[in-house]
């Protein structure tokens, strides 16, 4: 039986949520900066400020909030798309990466978590893989051992 070890549920759906709603704050917040900015003289790139606040009204706080929205739904659109699947099962692991899939059958004497990057070692204790991800290292754990390959809790020692 395979274990997915992924970003908890509330996180990966919430992001597309919390993501686009913290950049439209942002905008909104960019337009409260720009009122006070053109109000104090030693403040630097008044002009910018100045032409975002010539904008009529409604359109210019509106424009940065779109403009926020967009960048947060792009920011959530890479967070998921840059994030680490691994799907461990008796005698293979898989991991995903946006489109990128890579399985690896060979026999690992050692898996471990350096920092914040998976690390899988061959038979020979050369590294098969190293891969940036931000899950659990007490889920990693568990998916792993429970599954029969060698976890360890900090990298072994060179021999």
């Amino acid at each position: 039986m395979e274990m997915t070890i992924d970003e908890p549920v509330w996180l990966r759906r919430g992001s597309w949520f919390g993501c686009p709603l913290i950049g439209a704050a942002l905008g909104a917040g960019l337009y409260g900066i720009a009122n006070w900015a053109v109000t104090v003289t030693w403040f630097p790139w008044q002009k910018p400020f100045q032409a975002l606040l010539e904008i009529p009204k409604p359109w210019g706080l509106a424009g940065l909030l779109a403009l926020g929205l967009v960048a947060g739904w792009l920011f959530a659109a890479v967070w998921a798309e840059q994030r680490l699947i691994v799907i461990v099962s008796p005698g293979s692991v898989r991991l995903q990466r946006g489109k990128k899939k890579r399985r690896i059958e060979a026999r690992l004497t050692a898996v471990f978590k350096d920092d914040k990057e998976l690390v899988l070692l061959g038979a020979d204790g050369k590294e098969l893989v190293r891969e940036k991800t931000d899950l659990s290292e007490a889920a990693l754990a568990k998916g792993f051992s429970g599954h029969g390959f060698p976890w360890h809790d900090e990298p072994p020692a060179e021999r």
